[in-house]
């Protein structure tokens, strides 16, 4: 059987660099791999959330008080703090591409640290 790619994606997230290989085999069941359109605006300056994002393929600018800062392409990820707290986004981030991303949403999260509490010690580490 052929190995899941999202687990090398994920592997490289230092979220989940202490995870095991069965450890990120469950969390790459549990991920969504979605396409977003250019202009798409998928995280907003100081509202909730608490989707984590890793791009595929695209490109995305991030933004804090309206001026760019940063801009995110393949293997970039955004929104883990919102995913461990579910607080305010410290930044917008917006498709100026086609992106192509994995999502993992608190409910998925929290499904992945039920199924195996040993996740949740090896990434407070």
């Amino acid at each position: 059987m052929a190995k899941d790619p999202r687990i090398d994606r994920l592997r490289k997230v230092p979220l989940f660099d202490t995870c095991n290989e069965k450890q990120l085999e469950f969390i790459a069941s549990r991920v969504d791999e979605v396409d977003v359109s250019a202009g798409r605006v998928l995280t907003e300056q100081g509202r909730s959330g608490g989707e984590f994002f890793i791009i595929l393929s695209g490109d995305a600018d991030v933004k804090r008080g309206g001026k760019t800062v940063a801009t995110l392409g393949a293997g970039d990820y955004f929104g883990e703090i919102a995913l461990l707290d579910n607080g305010a986004r410290t930044a917008t981030v917006a498709a100026t591409t086609a992106l192509r991303c994995l999502v993992l949403s608190p409910r998925q999260f929290q499904d992945v640290l039920y199924q195996d509490p040993a996740i949740a010690v090896n990434m407070l580490h």
